[in-house]
């Protein structure tokens, strides 16, 4: 995972899953924009943009909603917008049923693609266990 140029960003989101995790880190802007992508994926979905285009550029589109929404929107550094991307497409096709350990297993793209055959209320449900898996792995208490 690529280590963030900015400072840590506060999200303005109280009920964020993962900024008001009591262990925060350095990835806590990536974690929270990937949560942010899957929120804003839901709406895209119902206005019949395909899992594809909502699964790209994610930092662009990110950086495109901050213009009009303002400040709490995350905008990780032009650097990490392919990891972005990368990691929001793992987050997905695992959410989809695939056990995948990396962002390279070749697998990816026919469970995306299958995931994309879904209705929009079928893509609307995946996009949600998504979040839901990506929040709770990333506020579970750690034990030692």
């Amino acid at each position: 995972m690529p280590r963030s140029t900015t400072p840590t960003w506060h999200c303005d989101y109280d009920a964020c899953p993962i900024c008001t995790a009591p262990e925060r880190d350095e990835m806590t802007l990536l974690r929270c924009a990937i949560l942010t992508l899957l929120d804003q994926g839901r709406w895209m979905t119902n206005d019949e943009i395909p899992l594809p285009d909502i699964l790209s550029a994610g930092g662009d589109y990110l950086s495109r909603l901050r213009d009009a929404v303002g400040d709490g929107i995350p905008v990780p550094a032009v650097e990490h917008w392919a990891w972005l991307d990368a990691e929001l497409r793992l987050v997905v096709a695992c959410a989809a049923g695939l056990d995948a350990v990396s962002t390279l297993d070749p697998r990816i793209d026919k469970v995306l693609a299958t995931a994309a055959r879904r209705t929009s209320r079928g893509q609307v449900k995946l996009l949600d266990l998504a979040a839901k898996q990506f929040a709770e792995l990333y506020t579970r208490p750690r034990t030692a």
